[in-house]
């Protein structure tokens, strides 16, 4: 929830079900936050080419188009934030959406202290990831902490806010093993703990985005039952 010295931000509400769009409203206003609601992907991704939210609420049931095209399609341009709801519950639902770029998924029906909390959590992340050190630079890899800005080869990467905040914490870490709790914990929050496919998935497209080779990681290294390192 924005605090009493910060200036409301906007959540996009991207549902087709009136009923829904005017509970979830509802909620997010109450809780301090500013919200614009559309009913189609098509039209969230006309609403996305003017001011950006800073978080979008996805439904990944529209009547036009489904949610995994409207991610994947903000993906190509943008990386606000994402969360995924859907009243499908299969677990490849949840891995196809996050493998797609969303940052967090929650099935229907939820608590509306939970959603409230995640997209509290995940704002709080977005704004943490600033720096106590301008930059951190591992051989090829490079993160400039103020500008938000990951580079490769001197090429700018385009990542998610879960992807920085996984490379962060990993180059925060160089040389060290940082166990799947820890970095569950250091991205997601405390309530993940546990929920290891959501790392799987975020990791392996990471790698894609990093690696030559991602079957034969540089930077990502896999420790066998502990969690990953960033080699020197």
């Amino acid at each position: 929830m924005p605090t009493a010295t910060q200036e409301p931000q906007l959540i996009l509400i991207v549902e087709d079900d009136e009923a829904t769009a005017e509970m979830l409203t509802e909620l997010l206003q109450t809780s301090g936050y500013i919200t614009v609601s559309v009913e189609s992907g098509q039209n969230a991704l006309t609403r996305l080419e003017g001011a950006e939210p800073a978080l979008v609420l996805l439904d990944m049931n529209l009547p036009d188009m489904s949610g995994l095209e409207v991610v994947r399609q903000m993906r190509e341009t943008s990386p606000l934030p994402v969360i995924a709801l859907s009243g499908l519950t299969q677990e490849g639902d949840k891995v196809a959406a996050l493998d797609m770029g969303a940052d967090d998924y929650l099935d229907k029906p939820f608590s509306p202290e939970e959603l409230v909390a995640r997209i509290n959590a995940l704002l709080r992340r977005v704004g943490a990831l600033s720096a106590t050190e301008p930059r951190i630079k591992i051989r090829q890899l490079e993160i400039d902490l103020t500008r938000r800005l990951a580079l490769l080869n001197g090429r700018k990467l385009h990542l998610t806010p879960v992807e920085y905040g996984i490379l962060v914490t990993l180059m925060r870490s160089t040389g060290k093993v940082v166990s799947h709790d820890d970095l569950l914990r250091a991205v997601w929050g405390t309530n993940y703990e546990g929920d290891y496919s959501v790392l799987r998935v975020n990791i392996s497209r990471l790698r894609h985005k990093l690696e030559d080779k991602p079957r034969f990681p540089a930077y990502i290294v896999t420790a066998p039952g502990q969690g990953y390192t960033m080699p020197v």
